[in-house]
């Protein structure tokens, strides 16, 4: 069971310890997603399908990072929130 250090999930890698996982892009994508509430959308993608000890796809984590990143604010907006774009 991880522990919160170092290197047990990249998801905390990301937000909690300020780690640089996959790109300057995605890491930046993996915390607007986790402000706008989609922490739980990405935490087992994160450590399944784009496991960081593998050899992640990179540039296709990046398109999917930002489609739920576009989905998400759209729906902040329409429920009225102000959303940087």
């Amino acid at each position: 069971m991880p522990n919160g250090k170092i290197g047990d999930h990249p998801l905390t890698d990301i937000l909690i310890h300020g780690r640089r996982v996959y790109s300057e892009l995605a890491d930046n994508l993996v915390r607007e997603i986790a402000k706008l509430g989609g922490r739980e959308e990405i935490v087992d993608m994160l450590i399944g399908e784009f496991n960081d000890f593998g050899k992640p796809d990179v540039p296709k984590l990046e398109r999917v990072l930002t489609q739920i990143r576009d989905r998400l604010r759209q729906k902040a907006r329409e429920r009225g929130w102000e959303v940087d774009s």
